[in-house]
């Protein structure tokens, strides 16, 4: 069984929750890393690994609030990961999540979703939830 990966967010960093067994795949924060490759190695890794054996259905969401154009890249290559998942036969869902008082984000996740052909969600909430 594939070992559970959880960073804790930082001021700079998101936090990370991607549990095989669970069904939990979450980037949540910030992604500002001073080394996004540092940083991003450990996680593209352990989903290229998930990649070969993942869940019948992967549901990932991101609930990031700002990151830096470092991050894009890194972005885009996680999208990539799981649109070789779907595209193998096995049903992912991306879940980009945003404060509804951000709309920029809200617009970002369209982006990102134009990328991908993946099922994506691109869903607001309010902070007070």
């Amino acid at each position: 069984m594939q070992k559970i990966l959880n960073i804790a967010e930082t001021k700079d960093t998101p936090s990370v929750v991607f549990d095989k067994a669970n069904g939990k795949f979450e980037l949540k924060g910030k992604s500002l890393p001073e080394d996004v490759n540092e940083y991003y190695d450990e996680l593209i890794a352990w989903l290229e690994e998930y990649k070969e054996d993942p869940n019948p259905e992967t549901i990932f969401t991101f609930n990031l609030e700002y990151y830096n154009s470092a991050s894009v890249r890194k972005i885009v290559d996680i999208l990539l990961i799981l649109d070789n998942i779907h595209k193998a036969g096995k049903k992912v869902l991306v879940r980009w999540l945003y404060a509804d008082y951000d709309d920029k984000m809200g617009e970002v996740g369209e982006d990102f979703k134009i990328l991908v052909e993946l099922p994506f969600e691109i869903v607001s909430f309010s902070k007070e939830d």
